[in-house]
């Protein structure tokens, strides 16, 4: 049995709940260029407000401003990311869609940290590989990172760190059973160093039905998540974030099937 996360109910008074609203606006507008008064009647924001986040997203890579009257558009894939090193464009696993993407800046928001999304690949030496990202401010600290550590952070077995443990947890053979995994399967998440000095991982398992898919993980300051107010509160919003996205997931395997 997997433990589901539940999102919590968005207030539209919250600077997350309104990034939110804008994303999701354009992803449900679909693919193309629209107007600020059509995204902010989407969004149900005044324009105003709608363009205030807009202009945010663009900083941050995940929104792109386009022809002279200021229509706009989701970018799939950023440009300030489209050379990044070692980057991995995603498998079809569909944990690289819009909708992981828009759920994972929501993650970037609400924490300040990295947010990153894992596919499991359980062909051969079972691994985790990144498919998407939403990196914040913190994109040049990545750029500065030895090659070693990225190559470890965008792909590496999965007893590596927490983004393979958590998947390891949920996979229900006898290493699953082990007294460490057993214990991930119970918080219904997993916390350990990362690759990239300064940050450990806190992760949580993404589900499509009753098979496990991959991971959410966020690369969060060592410093602060040695306080355990703010890891709770870290751990709370990964697997909100995993259990939307393993949602959509399961829902769309609903509805092909």
């Amino acid at each position: 049995m997997h433990r589901a996360a539940v999102m919590p109910p968005e207030r539209s008074a919250s600077g997350v709940g309104r990034t939110l609203s804008v994303l999701r606006a354009l992803r449900q507008l679909g693919p193309g260029t629209y107007p600020l008064a059509a995204i902010a009647a989407e969004a149900g924001l005044p324009s105003p407000t709608a363009h205030r986040y807009l202009q945010a997203l663009i900083g941050e890579g995940a929104v792109e401003r386009q022809g002279p009257h200021g229509h706009y558009a989701f970018i799939e894939t950023p440009h300030c990311l489209s050379n990044f090193p070692l980057g991995l464009a995603g498998p079809p696993t569909g944990l690289g869609s819009v909708t992981v993407r828009t759920e994972l800046i929501t993650l970037q928001s609400r924490t300040g940290q990295i947010a990153l999304a894992y596919a499991a690949l359980l062909v051969g030496r079972p691994l985790r590989v990144q498919t998407e990202k939403a990196l914040g401010a913190h994109a040049q600290q990545l750029y500065t990172a030895s090659t070693a550590s990225l190559q470890a952070l965008w792909s590496a077995p999965l007893e590596a760190d927490a983004s393979g443990w958590v998947i390891l947890a949920s996979l229900g053979d006898t290493a699953a059973a082990r007294p460490p995994f057993q214990r991930i399967r119970e918080d219904g998440y997993a916390v350990g160093p990362s690759p990239v000095l300064g940050r450990d991982i806190i992760a949580a398992p993404i589900w499509r039905g009753s098979t496990v898919a991959g991971a959410v993980s966020l690369l969060a300051s060592h410093r602060q998540i040695c306080s355990t107010p703010v890891r709770n509160r870290f751990a709370s919003a990964v697997m909100d974030t995993a259990g939307a996205i393993s949602r959509r997931m399961t829902l769309d395997q609903a509805l092909t099937d």
